[in-house]
């Protein structure tokens, strides 16, 4: 399946960096979960097999305002020193297979609340089957 990554980085009276991409994908996992403050969960992302490819978090309140979040890949196994928590203010897009191992290639995730108010974060992960 294609799946089309587009966004665009705009300075105000500066440049402007406009982004796309197309990726071929074999299988995705799209999440939605919802926390109370202070509240964690594990997501299961992927199966064992194939290379992450993508992964989008949206994270917002009950205002539909970007909330902060934090994430950890693998939250069942003891983390790599450079694998700590990762704070997710609003939104986090990473693509690329190569960055996603950089990140302990992520088969589950570690989703914690540290924001003010609850949150519902969304969650799209896109993997390449061997």
């Amino acid at each position: 399946m294609k799946l089309s990554v587009t966004s665009s980085v705009m300075i105000d009276e500066g440049p402007a960096l406009s982004l796309a991409s197309e990726l071929d994908t074999e299988s995705y996992v799209m999440a939605t979960v919802s926390l109370e403050q202070g509240a964690s969960r594990t997501v299961s992302l992927l199966p064992h097999d194939g290379a992450p490819v993508l992964l989008a978090i949206r994270a917002t309140g009950a205002s539909g305002k970007y909330v902060t979040v934090r994430i950890r890949a693998n939250p069942s196994e003891p983390p790599a020193p450079e694998q700590a928590w990762i704070e997710v203010k609003g939104t986090l897009l990473i693509s690329g297979a190569d960055v996603l191992k950089g990140l302990g290639t992520p088969r589950s995730l570690g989703i914690e609340n540290t924001g003010a108010e609850a949150a519902t974060v969304d969650v799209l992960s896109c993997i390449d089957l061997p």
